[in-house]
């Protein structure tokens, strides 16, 4: 087992399992992965969730609660994520990228990232 930055959850917006393919604030599926930067990843679970996005607005309430769905994640990844949305992740300490595509480049991506990061702190 690694240590803390490099065992982590990432979330991932997608109808198929395969590829990243869901705008953040209409996905009603996240797949949960759980990434250990030296030993893979695994997927952990489906997370249902209430689409956040509604006619193309939001409701400030319905984006924090949609935030709080991911508390236990340290990556979103979406093929489409708004400026509030990318905002109020953050916010809570979520960074979430836009990587339309299959999930294994995603998640390989997000490790590239972490791994960057992982030598600044």
């Amino acid at each position: 087992m690694g240590d803390k930055l490099s065992v982590y959850r990432v979330a991932v917006a997608s109808t198929d399992g395969l590829s990243v393919n869901q705008h953040y604030g209409r996905a009603e599926i996240f797949h949960i992965y759980y990434v250990d930067d030296n030993e893979g990843y695994d997927l952990l679970e489906k997370r249902q969730v209430i689409p956040v996005c509604m006619d193309g607005s939001h409701s400030q309430k319905a984006m924090q609660e949609s935030v709080k769905a991911f508390a236990d994640c340290r990556y979103l990844i979406a093929s489409r994520i708004g400026s509030a949305a990318q905002q109020a992740l953050s916010a809570e300490g979520i960074t979430s990228m836009e990587l339309p595509g299959p999930i294994d480049d995603a998640i390989l991506r997000v490790w590239k990232y972490n791994q960057i990061q992982g030598l600044f702190n």
